[in-house]
């Protein structure tokens, strides 16, 4: 009897410990929602205003560094994470990155911005802290939920890209890279920042017949005598970026702004703009602060084109086709050309977009399915066979990996 009573008083006292044994505690996640983007401390770095929530102070400084990186990922501006399909793949490694948030802070501000107590007797804490932006998407991309730039450029391709100075239009981009050494350097500070993220640059300095293929481009209507535009198009580059700025007197010293601007080529569309800031310095030169200002807009334009291209690519490979009647085509067999060429954009390219159609010129933005289009060329054959005709010949006038210009003459 007295076993009995022992058995049941520990098997009591068992179930009593399990009844007040701590229950496993969810993986933590941001308590706060407040954060705003200050600057690009280097490449790979972010600094961010982040407002932490908690039931104590403490817990609420916790929060802060989750708070930054929810920022980073998903709400910024040029957040990482951009697609329905990424964002449902980033789910399963939250749990990781929130609860290991301190592998992605580089500095924290000493001193706390601002400190309060809610009316439910939480707080809220304001601190500045910097994010390792590339450590992020180095593990986003490890775990499959980024493509790598690589990946990229084994599937859609990386954007080749092109970089001019900013000049009213009418001017030459190129008379201004020949003459001025400031715009020199700016160019190739950012060359090799693009170069160095492993993105193809091409360079419109030297080029074999550049003028002629950029005057026959702005001979097209609606090229708006934009020589960066056209020179973009002349060189095949997918996207290409503009920059413009100065060196300032400022209280302590001097400091350069510098403005970047990213367009699609195709279009001319802008696909995003940032301003970048040096460090206010007494005693540098033109070219150091230039280079600072450089590094601090360049990457946000670079994260906005990547978020295009990803985007973009899915629609398939974007060209620009022209197509010019030149010939004294009757007015029915102008007809018919017009009907063969709407048939075939419609078969082959369900993914187009007219620009300009006009008595002379049809001007077309395409994506081409991947697997049938392997480029300009392929294009400009399907062009030939179902165009071509007794008295009707295609003529190529320019053809680059980004652009095919071809006429219909009477032949």
């Amino acid at each position: 009897m007295h076993t009995f009573k022992t058995l049941s008083a520990a098997l009591a006292l068992a179930l009593a410990g399990t009844a007040f044994a701590k229950k496993p505690q969810p993986p933590p996640r941001p308590m706060g929602n407040e954060a705003s983007f200050q600057e690009s401390f280097s490449p790979t770095e972010v600094t961010i205003k982040a407002t932490g929530v908690g039931v104590e102070p403490e817990d609420a400084e916790a929060d802060i560094p989750r708070v930054a990186i929810q920022f980073v990922l998903f709400r910024w501006s040029d957040k990482l994470v951009t697609t329905d399909d990424e964002t449902q793949s980033a789910q399963r490694v939250l749990d990781d990155i929130y609860s290991h948030p301190q592998k992605y802070v580089t500095w924290t501000a000493d001193h706390v911005t601002s400190t309060r107590r809610l009316p439910d007797g939480t707080y809220e804490v304001t601190r500045m802290i910097r994010i390792d932006k590339g450590a992020l998407n180095d593990f986003l991309v490890s775990k499959g939920v980024l493509s790598s730039t690589s990946d990229l450029a084994a599937g859609a391709g990386n954007p080749v890209l092109m970089v001019l100075p900013d000049v009213p239009k009418g001017k030459s981009p190129l008379d201004v890279l020949g003459t001025n050494p400031l715009a020199q350097q700016t160019a190739g500070a950012i060359e090799s920042y693009l170069t160095n993220r492993q993105y193809e640059v091409v360079s419109p300095r030297g080029q074999d017949a550049l003028g002629s293929e950029t005057q026959m481009i702005g001979n097209i209507k609606g090229s708006d005598d934009d020589q960066a535009y056209q020179i973009a198009l002349a060189t095949g580059a997918d996207v290409y970026i503009t920059y413009a700025g100065d060196v300032s007197p400022v209280a302590e010293g001097r400091k350069a702004s510098l403005v970047v601007k990213a367009y699609e080529t195709s279009t001319a569309r802008l696909l995003g703009t940032e301003t970048g800031y040096s460090q206010t310095r007494p005693n540098t030169t033109d070219q150091v602060l230039v280079e600072e200002a450089t590094n601090d807009a360049i990457e946000k334009v670079l994260q906005q084109v990547q978020n295009y291209w990803k985007t973009d690519a899915v629609r398939g490979v974007q060209y620009k086709v022209v197509v010019k009647f030149n010939g004294n085509f009757t007015p029915e067999r102008k007809q018919d050309l017009s009907d063969a060429l709407d048939d075939l954009m419609d078969k082959q390219f369900p993914e187009h977009k007219v620009n300009i159609s006009s008595d002379k010129t049809e001007d077309y933005i395409v994506w081409a399915p991947r697997d049938k289009f392997s480029g300009t060329s392929a294009i400009s054959r399907v062009f030939r066979q179902k165009l071509e005709a007794p008295g009707v010949k295609v003529r190529e006038l320019l053809k680059n990996r980004k652009l095919l210009m071809i006429e219909l003459v009477e032949g």
